[in-house]
């Protein structure tokens, strides 16, 4: 379990407006120590968090964060039967289970992603699944007026452009499309180009290589269908076979058998 105390002690202290420096001196301990449970590279003595606690007026379960630590446990539970159900064909039954974490966490930008999804993989008559995209858009819309997480943002509008397009509201999908960045302003290019430890720069190399993989097929496969030439999807299998010399993933290997379909 992963305690929490590091920011909790920040806010705290930054709440009253203190440096590290004053905080330490009315606990009679060094500033450095003080900076460094801040970081997270270590926490106090348990010997002192009952002074931390009744300096800052707050319980040692409120300093060490205990609260945010159980609800980061119940969405974990949340989020893995999630993946259970989806893996399992049970949309259903996860429209139902998010409905109901959303009560407690009405907010929660992946659950309602995870609510969407399930909401449109949901069987029914053609009116049933209008209105289920209808409400999935609705959800997108509420996540890209709140949340600012770059990644679940992107995800979102994403999936609004899918779903308008879906739904038959073309100039809405465009609209969302024309919001989204292009294939050079991404997060694993620019962290390629900031980064200056190898292993990391090279891990995070190493993780574009199977989305790209997977653009450069779905392209390749649009080409191939507008222009009705085969060759471009033969391109497909050559290039997956430069990249991944045949180690690849589940992933791939269904890239590769859609390509030779």
């Amino acid at each position: 379990m992963e305690l929490m105390i590091g920011d909790k002690l920040k806010k705290l202290r930054l709440s009253r407006d203190l440096t590290q420096e004053e905080l330490a001196t009315h606990l009679g301990i060094s500033y450095q120590a003080i900076s460094k449970w801040e970081r997270g590279d270590g926490y106090p003595d348990i010997t002192m968090l009952p002074a931390l606690a009744r300096y800052f007026e707050v319980s040692v379960d409120e300093l060490i964060g205990m609260d945010e630590i159980s609800s980061a446990g119940r969405l974990d539970e949340i989020n893995r039967k999630w993946q259970e159900n989806r893996e399992k064909g049970n949309h259903a039954e996860n429209v139902d289970l998010m409905r109901n974490a959303l009560k407690s966490y009405p907010n929660n930008a992946l659950l309602l992603i995870q609510l969407s999804a399930s909401l449109e993989r949901l069987d029914g008559s053609e009116k049933e699944k209008r209105e289920y995209l209808k409400e999935s858009i609705m959800i997108h819309r509420q996540i890209l007026r709140y949340c600012d997480d770059s990644q679940i943002r992107g995800a979102a509008l994403f999936n609004i452009c899918d779903a308008y397009y879906r739904y038959g509201d073309y100039e809405k999908a465009l609209e969302y499309a024309d919001k989204l960045p292009n294939l050079y302003k991404t997060r694993e290019t620019a962290l390629v180009r900031i980064l200056k430890e190898d292993d990391k720069k090279k891990e995070i190399a190493k993780s574009a290589i199977e989305p790209l993989a997977w653009l450069i097929s779905y392209h390749l496969t649009a080409i191939s269908e507008t222009e009705k030439d085969a060759r471009y999807k033969e391109k497909i299998t050559k290039i997956l076979d430069i990249l991944f010399d045949g180690n690849e993933s589940d992933f791939i290997l269904g890239i590769r058998k859609k390509a030779s379909d």
